[in-house]
């Protein structure tokens, strides 16, 4: 048995020592059901050192990234959500710890170096690694993955957001505000600058260049200060000068939100985003945000994407591409709510052999009594035996009057837009529609693709998965909002956000493991 003596230091021949007596293997000291044992046992069947290979090189080699990244995921396992100044004093208090560490103790700084230089390239393996681990540990079936998708508020000011639409417009305000300028100057000085309805910074740069080289071979006397006067040559250099500058700083706010209409100043990764919880008012207003999304499979986090667009329609199939890169194929079953039904998702499932499991808008509404009763909606009119709409005037809506190309999307999509006969003389008219005359639009693709979602979501098994879905991928935002207490990302910039989710959720899927590990031993 080893024996560690710490001293007070009084100098002399006497003191009173404190004896901390540990065996020689710390592991004996842990209960066998400790997290830490589960965490073990999940680790024995992967091989997660490839991914944080050491790099052998001259001078101090540092410490096992291996190690380090045990007791991270550990950490992370217990609800410690990147706090690396707490596991770095847990390094040196907690004997989970140091038996992780070997008795080492890194630093704070240790472990952010370690994110930056390993998990920033190589988390998201890691993380699709212990899930497929842990679901084949416990027998889950990852054909069938509820997704859904939640809002997490970003490390930004909340006051801090610049929107894309306010930029436009202030630039297009200063373009005019420029065309005057270049006209007056023109007109006063008889030069020839090009004016038109749009200027980029670099193009009044150099006019403004130009300006200054003009009065330094003239000796124009350039003055600044109160009861100073400005030449009139100089107030167009300044006034120009200004332009460019405030252009200069429109362009970049454009080219940071690129196709998102906002971001925040203080994390340009992060996009303003309505949210159901204020901490500040308690109401749903706008905030810098990240949209996670999640696809759980028998409780198991399968799948996790972190994005900068508020809806989750545009997010389904580059996070199903995701699973197919890492997982190696796509689910059976993607069940969601309505908020993915949209015609390119639908045509993306058949398209990679996804079963159609995904409400669409009108999916809860076409049922309610109060939607039914609306008889001049379309979606509640009735079909003849053609396929044609019927209106409630009896009016057959079998005249095709154009076809529209929608080609914004994934997948071409064609609009038929009809019309009837007998509109302009309807009695009914008024009630239908404020135009002369009533027309409709047909997808009869997307009416396809709907009505076998009904088909599926029909029959008991749907139901039981519309069930599950409420459960199962609702339920871990649950856990993880509230009995995990994380509702705010603590890190700034995409990648980094992505190293803190993708932890949080590999933490999850270890400490489902460890209930799973602790319900099969009561069973025994």
């Amino acid at each position: 048995m080893e024996i560690t003596t710490f001293t007070e230091p009084n100098y002399g021949n006497y003191y009173t020592a404190i004896q901390l007596m540990l065996p020689m293997d710390i592991s004996k000291k842990i209960n066998e059901n400790d997290p830490v044992v589960s965490f073990a046992e999940a680790m024995k069947g992967m091989n997660l050192r490839s991914y944080v290979k050491k790099e052998v090189h001259r001078g101090n080699q540092g410490y096992d990234p291996y190690m380090m990244l045990n007791i991270m995921l550990f950490a992370e396992m217990e609800g410690k959500h990147s706090d690396l100044r707490e596991i770095e004093k847990l390094c040196k208090t907690d004997i989970r710890y140091i038996w992780l560490s070997n008795e080492q103790t890194p630093s704070h700084m240790a472990f952010q170096r370690f994110e930056q230089k390993y998990l920033k390239k190589s988390i998201k393996a890691i993380f699709f690694e212990i899930a497929a681990h842990i679901a084949d540990l416990m027998g889950v079936d990852p054909s069938i993955q509820y997704i859904d998708g939640s809002k997490f508020e970003a490390n930004a000011y909340k006051n801090s957001f610049v929107y894309k639409t306010r930029v436009v417009n202030a630039r297009e305000r200063l373009w005019g505000n420029i065309t005057k300028t270049i006209i007056l100057l023109n007109h006063e000085y008889g030069y020839c600058f090009p004016y038109h309805h749009r200027y980029c910074s670099q193009e009044i740069g150099y006019i403004v260049q130009y300006l200054m080289d003009i009065m330094v071979r003239e000796e124009v006397e350039i003055v600044y200060g109160k009861g100073k006067r400005k030449s009139s040559f100089q107030k167009y250099y300044d006034k120009l000068l200004e332009y460019a500058l405030k252009l200069s700083e429109y362009e970049e706010n454009l080219y940071i939100c690129g196709n998102r209409n906002s971001y925040s100043k203080t994390d340009h990764d992060a996009t303003m985003m309505n949210t159901k919880y204020d901490y500040y008012n308690q109401t749903g207003v706008s905030k810098p945000c990240y949209n996670i999304q999640h696809a759980v499979s028998g409780g198991i986090v399968m799948n996790v994407g972190v994005y900068q667009t508020p809806g989750d329609t545009k997010t389904y199939i580059p996070f199903l591409e995701q699973n197919k890169e890492y997982h190696g194929f796509y689910p059976k079953w993607a069940i969601t709510d309505a908020g993915y039904g949209s015609y390119d998702n639908y045509f993306f499932n058949i398209e990679n052999g996804i079963e159609l499991g995904m409400k669409y808008n009108y999916y809860a509404k076409k049922n309610d009594r109060k939607f039914m009763k609306k008889q001049y909606n379309v979606m509640n009119w009735k079909k003849n035996e053609d396929g044609y709409k019927i209106c409630p005037a009896g009016k057959v809506f079998d005249i095709l009057l154009r076809e529209e190309y929608d080609e914004r999307g994934r997948y071409l999509k064609i609009n038929q837009r009809y019309g009837c006969e007998g509109c302009a003389e309807c009695e009914r008219r008024k009630d239908c529609t404020k135009s002369s005359r009533r027309t409709i639009t047909v997808n009869a693709i997307n009416e396809e693709f709907q009505r076998k979602v009904d088909e599926n979501l029909g029959t008991e098994t749907g139901k039981e998965m519309k069930k599950q879905r409420s459960i199962q991928a609702e339920g871990v935002f649950g856990v993880i909002k509230q009995a995990r207490l994380y509702t705010r990302i603590k890190r700034r910039g995409l990648e980094n956000v992505e190293i803190e989710i993708f932890k949080l959720y590999a933490g999850y899927n270890l400490m489902k493991f460890h209930n799973y590990r602790l319900a099969q031993k009561c069973k025994a």
